[in-house]
């Protein structure tokens, strides 16, 4: 499979407080796929975006994009050399534009070019309005297609999804996917959202303090966490004993059961029950779907899934 960028040994400390914000990263990105950042605030996962984008000069390092090299010690290319396009937070339109010529600001894109982006971001119809008159989701849909147009290497999208609430946000994860797979396009996100990171992604790489943890696709990281911090960082754990942990959903409550417990607190959270239960020495989180459990109730229940030790 071909690599459209590849990173290799880059670094970047601040001076200010010695922080740094890319610990020596190697990583690569293949043809087509969506290839997620997921990391708190402060990880320096932004700083990395910028890094890729020209906007930021790493202090070491090498940064090739499609067999091109756009930043080592001998070179440094300016961001519109780089064959690559960025979608804010804030998608960053201009007021007093249309949508037409929001979308082909500073690009010497056809008319056709406009049509087929038009298109494929459900815009057709809209483009001689401005962008007070469309909703959230038009607004970011007219972001992409601005970057698209130009037919980026690599499209970088810097938590677009952050500023959308909850309800809007799960129907524009759905689009942006489909937009961005209908051009057959790279793209590199950077996401705090795990659920984002889940929904969007082929793979994800956990970053944390400028250090990739880990790197492989939602299930397999969930599943198999490289250590303990991306164990809880990806959902809830609950502790077995000395070293070992198991997933809430992992625990189930049924009358075959091999240990015994009480029920101490039950919280509905819609789908689901999130009930702590107590044993002699410990006290374990389960999810569970039963409506039919009581605080105090002596119920029994079995491990259901894989225990992870660390």
């Amino acid at each position: 499979m071909k690599q459209i960028v590849q990173i290799k040994n880059l670094r970047k400390v601040f001076c200010k407080g010695n922080i740094c914000v890319a610990n020596d990263i190697n990583l690569s990105i293949n043809e087509g796929e969506i290839f997620t950042i997921l990391g708190k605030s402060g990880s320096g996962k932004t700083t990395f975006l910028r890094m890729i984008a020209g906007l930021e000069i790493p202090d070491n390092g090498e940064i090739i994009i499609d067999g091109k090299e756009v930043f080592s010690k001998k070179n440094n290319l300016s961001p519109k050399d780089r064959k690559v396009a960025v979608v804010f937070q804030n998608y960053a339109l201009l007021p007093h534009l249309s949508i037409a010529s929001n979308i082909t600001f500073g690009s010497d894109a056809s008319k056709a070019d406009l049509e087929e982006v038009l298109e494929k971001t459900k815009l057709k119809g809209q483009e001689n309005k401005f962008p007070h008159e469309l909703s959230g989701g038009q607004q970011q849909r007219v972001a992409l297609a601005r970057a698209i147009i130009n037919k980026p290497k690599i499209l970088l999208l810097d938590e677009p999804l952050s500023n959308i609430d909850t309800e809007l946000r799960t129907l524009l994860r759905i689009e942006l996917k489909e937009m961005i797979k209908s051009f057959g396009i790279t793209a590199l996100f950077i996401t705090h959202d795990k659920e984002d990171a889940f929904y969007l992604s082929d793979r994800i790489a956990i970053m944390s303090g400028g250090d990739i943890l880990q790197v492989g696709s939602a299930k397999d990281i969930y599943h198999h966490p490289a250590d303990l911090y991306c164990a809880n960082f990806l959902g809830k754990m609950t502790k077995i004993s000395e070293n070992k942990y198991i997933r809430p959903e992992h625990i189930r409550i049924c009358q075959d059961g091999d240990f015994e417990a009480i029920i101490k607190s039950i919280v509905f959270y819609g789908s689901f029950y999130e009930i702590i239960i107590k044993t002699n020495d410990n006290e374990l989180l389960v999810h569970s779907f039963d409506d039919t459990l009581e605080i105090n109730q002596r119920i029994k229940y079995l491990y259901d899934g894989e225990i992870l030790t660390f």
